[in-house]
C-alpha cells in the first residue's frame, strides 16, 4: 500500500471519528437532522423533546403517527417495540397522532405536541378491556343496586337479592314499594323499615314492631339510627329499639334528612313547598326557604359539606349549605351525578356531561355527545367515568378528555360500578336475552 494511500486512509478515518462524534454529542444533546422533503435548512438541525406515557394497565404498545416505537431504529423484532411505561427520547417536535394499543384492550388514540428541549407528559392513561359481557340474571327491565363491597346485587324491579360470589338468589316478600339501599359500609339492605343480612341470613323487622302505617324511612348513616314519619311527624328509634323520639310534628312532610344535630324537612303548606330546618335536641326551628311549588323534591343523602335536594319534575339540583339554606348553588337540567370530591360535582344533562365546582360556583364542560346521556358513574381511583345511552355504554377519562365507546347494544340502562373489581354491572337486551349483565373494564 502507497504512502498516499494510507494517508488518504488515516484522513479519512479522521474525519470519519469527527463527524461521528459530532453527531453523536448532538444526538446526545437532544438534537436530531429533520430530513424530512422538501428541506427546510432552518430547521435542518433541531433540538428534540421527549415523551413520557403511562398507562393502566401496563404494556401497551406506542405508536406515533401510526409508527411503533422500537428500542433500536434497526430491529424488526415485535419484542423490540416500546411499551408503557416508556420514556421516549429525541422526538422532532410537531404535532403528533399517539395510539396505544394493548391485546384484548380498545385501542387509546389522541393527539399530542411535542416541543423542543421539553417533555411531553401522556401520563395513567386508562385503557378499556374489549370483553363481551356476561349475563348476571336474566330478568326483564330491572335497575341493579350494588352493595358497598360489591358482594350483593339488589334488583329492585323484582325484589331479589343475588350472592355475586355463588350467584344464589333470595326474594323479597313483595310489597307496595321494593325501593331500598344499602347501609353504606355493610352487607345489609335496608327497606320498608327491614333491615335485611343476607350473609347471616337474617332480618330485623321495625315495621312489624311500630305497628304504624309509615309514609317514609331513612336509615342514617352517620349514626345507624332509623327515622320515619307517618305523613304528620317524624320520629326516631333509638339504639335500643324500643324507644321512639318524636323530633317534629305538626305539618305535612314530603321528605326529611337528619344531619348531625339538626333535621331538614320539606314540607307542604296549601300551594307552597318549603324547606326547613330544625334542631333535634329542642325542636326550635334554625332556617327556612321557600322552593318552587311544581317541583317534587328528595334528599340525597351524598355530600358533608351540602345537602344535596333534587327535584325530579324538574330535573333541577340544589345544593344547600346546612349552616345557611339561603346559600345554595342550582343546576338546572340535571339527570345523573357523581361526586368526583367533596368539592367537585361530575353531571351530565340529555347531550352533555360538566363538572360543577363549589369553590367558584362554576360549571365547566367535559364532553358533548350526539345520542342523549342516560346515567353517569364515576371510579375514584381510576379517575374516569362511565355514561349509558339508551344504546351504549361509554368511557372517559376526565384526565384525558378522551372517550371510547366500550360497548353498543339493541337497550342499556342502570349501570353500577363496583371499583374494588373494576366491574360495571348493567341491565342490557343482548340479542334475544334481557338482563343484568357485568363488564371487566380493565
Amino acid at each position: 500500500m502507497s504512502k498516499k494511500t494510507r494517508d488518504f486512509l488515516f484522513f479519512a478515518f479522521v474525519t470519519i471519528f469527527i463527524v461521528m462524534t459530532v453527531l453523536i454529542s448532538l444526538y446526545a444533546s437532544g438534537y436530531k437532522f429533520n430530513l424530512t422533503w422538501p428541506l427546510k435548512f432552518n430547521r435542518l438541525l433541531q433540538k428534540t423533546g421527549m415523551l413520557n406515557v403511562s398507562t393502566l394497565p401496563k404494556n401497551a404498545t406506542i405508536f406515533l403517527n401510526d409508527k411503533p416505537q422500537k428500542k433500536s431504529p434497526f430491529s424488526l423484532l415485535k419484542k423490540d417495540f416500546i411499551a408503557t411505561p416508556a420514556k421516549i427520547k429525541n422526538i422532532l417536535p410537531g404535532e403528533y397522532t399517539l395510539k396505544l394499543e394493548r391485546e384484548n384492550y380498545w385501542p387509546f388514540e389522541r393527539k399530542i405536541k411535542i416541543e423542543s428541549g421539553q417533555t411531553t407528559f401522556a401520563e395513567d392513561i386508562n385503557l378499556f378491556r374489549s370483553d363481551i359481557p356476561l349475563l348476571v340474571y336474566p330478568d326483564e327491565n330491572n335497575n341493579p343496586i350494588l352493595s358497598d363491597n360489591g358482594r350483593y346485587l339488589y334488583l329492585s324491579e323484582q325484589g331479589k337479592i343475588i350472592n355475586l360470589k355463588d350467584g344464589s338468589v333470595s326474594s323479597l316478600t313483595a310489597g307496595e314499594n321494593m325501593i331500598g339501599r344499602w347501609i353504606k359500609n355493610s352487607n345489609r339492605l335496608f327497606i320498608n323499615g327491614k333491615i335485611l343480612d343476607p350473609e347471616k341470613n337474617n332480618e330485623n323487622n321495625i315495621a312489624a314492631t311500630l305497628g304504624q302505617k309509615i309514609a317514609i324511612w331513612y336509615y342514617n348513616d352517620f349514626d345507624g339510627l332509623v327515622y320515619y314519619s307517618n305523613g304528620e311527624s317524624i320520629n326516631r328509634l333509638e339504639a335500643d329499639n324500643r324507644t321512639i323520639s318524636t323530633l317534629i310534628k305538626g305539618e305535612k312532610y314530603l321528605d326529611f334528612e337528619p344531619r348531625n344535630d339538626n333535621i331538614f324537612v320539606i314540607v307542604k303548606n296549601e300551594n307552597k313547598i318549603t324547606l326547613k330546618s330544625y334542631l333535634i335536641k329542642t325542636g326550635t326551628k334554625i332556617g327556612e326557604i321557600e322552593l318552587p311549588a311544581i317541583g317534587n323534591y328528595i334528599f340525597k343523602q351524598e355530600n358533608e359539606k351540602r345537602i344535596c335536594l333534587y327535584d325530579q319534575k324538574n330535573l333541577t339540583l340544589y345544593l344547600i349549605d346546612p349552616a345557611n339554606l339561603k346559600d345554595y348553588y342550582v343546576i338546572k337540567g340535571i339527570k345523573s351525578w357523581a361526586w368526583i370530591s367533596d368539592e367537585d360535582l361530575i353531571y351530565n344533562s340529555d347531550w352533555e356531561i360538566n363538572v360543577f365546582s363549589l369553590k367558584n360556583g362554576q360549571a365547566t364542560l367535559v364532553t358533548r355527545v350526539s345520542e342523549a346521556i342516560d346515567n353517569l358513574v364515576w371510579h375514584k381511583n381510576g379517575r374516569y367515568f362511565i355514561f349509558s345511552t339508551e344504546t351504549s355504554l361509554n368511557a372517559s377519562d376526565l384526565q384525558t378528555g378522551t372517550t371510547i365507546k366500550i360497548f353498543n347494544s339493541e337497550k342499556i340502562s342502570a349501570p353500577v360500578l363496583d371499583e374494588k373489581n373494576n366491574l360495571l354491572y348493567f341491565y342490557a337486551k343482548i340479542g334475544q336475552q334481557s338482563g343484568v349483565y357485568k363488564l371487566l373494564l380493565q
